[in-house]
């Protein structure tokens, strides 16, 4: 089996999921090759011949493997102005390739004003087409490598998995998938991937897929082991990441991603599609889980362990804590109340915690409490001093526009962001989008959100007023211009936001 994951992402780390596909399959001895799609498609795109010939594209040209080596090693991320302008450099040889044709490609996203991955003749257009796609050059000649290197070695490639997680991956999924199909029939074509999971929780994928492809929603290795009449009730393989060793993400060093459990254990914000996707949590065990991170630490030496699940839980950060994994890591999780504790909150840092990503979203507590959000406000700051005190970076996400807020609501959010801001390192602040299937939809005057039938969004208008129109105005005239937001902002790494934020800590 091939396991694919198409372009465009961010391309700083492997994607957890074709590790645990890839260590399902390995227990089983069952013959794959996993292709980072997404790394391999961008790449191919840098390396390849501009259109340009202005001033700023030569010196990009120019300092192309410079800026590569650069941002693939420690001393890229020793300067935070150095860092910015060598990924200005590898964006603007993206938008210039001669490969690119228009489309809005970076090394987190990709794009077209033609088609948009919403709409589902856009989707199957671009199955038909698939030579107009700007990683067709490279993924017409891959993949039928990798195949034939396969089976010369004598195994039968008899599925190749698309694992799509971003929207942004999609036009290149259903392309890759139009190519396939046209160039190997026998082959059936396996989807899988949070996007493809998310469509089908809202119901959004009505003659999308071809009757003869394979759709697998949620987990993908016990219904993956299936197609090889292999039965298991284990959800939890250990990962596999030697495919994406040999890879140079854009990374001072190898990230290993690896994610704990599945699903959320709060689930019940009323502004998450995790609680209206009313998809299974999973926790593995917490012994089991510290062992075998301690192993893949010690077997891979990654520079930083991303947890990757949608919540750490209370339980699981106790027992990071009490049995340390090697490596410096970082993950999201809530303000819970077991961070009010300053002796834990070092004994976390001692265990190699970088940096905690958190979801405040308000400042105003009848804002949190209509979220539904769970969190009390008057122990946020306690935290947050907490963690700041014990050496441990905080990636801060707020969120404006929610039914419940007003902009008198927003105000107090920001006041209490910038009272707080020097125990705050990074800030994500973002507009509201309200699920399709979210419950609040039927008490609110709803439309499309974007023009297409697989919109998982819905577009109201807000019972006070607080539009997203007036939202965007706020973000820039009232939040980001506060001297004190405004500096954690600018610390924030552009592109890859999070993912490298524990490296300018």
């Amino acid at each position: 089996m091939l396991i694919i994951s198409p372009p465009a992402s961010r391309i700083c780390e492997a994607y957890p999921a074709l590790a645990r596909l890839g260590g399902a399959l390995k227990a089983h001895n069952v013959p794959f090759r996993i292709l980072d799609g997404n790394l391999d498609g961008l790449m191919h795109l840098i390396n390849s011949e501009s259109s340009n010939d202005d001033t700023w594209t030569r010196r990009a040209v120019k300092g192309r493997d410079h800026s590569l080596e650069i941002l693939t090693s420690t001393e890229g991320y020793n300067n935070f102005d150095t860092y910015k302008s060598h990924i200005k450099r590898l964006n603007r040889l993206l938008k210039t390739s001669k490969l690119n044709n228009g489309n809005n490609i970076t090394l987190a996203n990709f794009s077209t004003p033609l088609l948009s991955p919403l709409k589902s003749e856009d989707l199957k257009y671009s199955a038909d087409h698939f030579n107009n796609n700007p990683f067709y050059s490279w993924f017409s000649k891959r993949i039928p490598q990798i195949l034939n290197e396969m089976e010369s070695n004598g195994n039968i490639v008899r599925f190749i998995g698309l694992s799509v997680t971003f929207l942004s991956q999609a036009l290149s999924a259903f392309a890759i998938a139009g190519f396939i199909r046209e160039i190997r029939a026998d082959i059936k074509i396996v989807w899988g991937g949070g996007l493809i999971t998310s469509w089908y929780s809202t119901k959004q994928h009505t003659k999308l897929f071809p009757e003869d492809d394979i759709v697998i929603t949620g987990p993908g290795e016990i219904p993956l082991l299936k197609l090889f009449d292999i039965k298991t009730n284990n959800q939890f393989f250990e990962p596999n990441y030697d495919f994406a060793t040999k890879n140079k993400y854009i990374s001072p060093g190898f990230i290993l991603a690896y994610n704990t459990s599945v699903g959320c254990p709060w689930k019940k914000c009323t502004f998450c599609p995790e609680k209206y996707e009313d998809n299974p949590y999973i926790q593995e065990r917490y012994t089991k889980v510290t062992k075998e991170l301690k192993l893949l630490v010690k077997k891979y030496t990654p520079i930083l362990v991303h947890l990757t699940d949608s919540e750490i839980s209370p339980a699981m950060l106790k027992a990071l804590a009490a049995k340390p994994i090697g490596s410096p890591w970082y993950g999201f999780c809530r303000f819970t109340k077991l961070l009010t504790d300053i002796q834990f909150c070092k004994q976390l840092a001692s265990s190699g915690c970088k940096m905690l990503s958190m979801g405040l979203e308000s400042g105003d507590r009848d804002v949190l409490k209509a979220m539904n959000k769970g969190i009390k406000l008057e122990e946020v700051p306690v935290i947050l001093k907490n963690l700041k005190k014990s050496g441990i970076g905080t990636y801060i996400y707020v969120l404006f526009g929610t039914p419940a807020e007003d902009r008198d609501a927003a105000l107090k959010t920001r006041d209490f962001v910038a009272k707080h801001a020097h125990l705050i390192d990074f800030i994500n602040a973002a507009v509201f989008n309200l699920p399709v299937n979210s419950e609040e939809a039927e008490f609110l005057d709803t439309e499309n959100f974007y023009e297409g039938d697989l919109s998982l969004y819905s577009e109201f208008k807000h019972p006070k007023g607080w539009g997203r129109k007036e939202v965007r105005q706020f973000l820039k005239k009232d939040f980001s211009s506060v001297p004190e937001i405004r500096k954690i902002l600018n610390r924030v790494p552009p592109v890859f936001d999070s993912s490298h934020a524990p490296f300018f800590l």
